[in-house]
């Protein structure tokens, strides 16, 4: 069964990694999904969200190998 799974997690949506992951898996053309982009974007603006929420970027478990290398070698 091919399903959805966390490569990486990001605390920000400004972090030059959490882009360059992004378009690095554009190019080779892994789809990926975000979880909680926004609610972690607008932590720093409502002072009531949780402050432990980060962007996890998933990819379907096919592709999970791949998506890692390419993460690593970044990191």
């Amino acid at each position: 069964m091919n399903k959805p799974v966390t490569v990486a997690i990001f605390t920000s949506n400004f972090d030059m990694k959490y882009i360059l992951f992004k378009e690095m898996l554009d190019e080779a053309g892994i789809e990926y999904m975000l979880v909680n982009e926004i609610t972690s974007t607008i932590d720093g603006i409502y002072k009531g969200s949780p402050s432990n929420i980060g962007i996890e970027l998933r990819v379907m478990e096919e592709n999970f190998e791949e998506a890692l290398e390419i993460l690593n070698s970044i990191q």
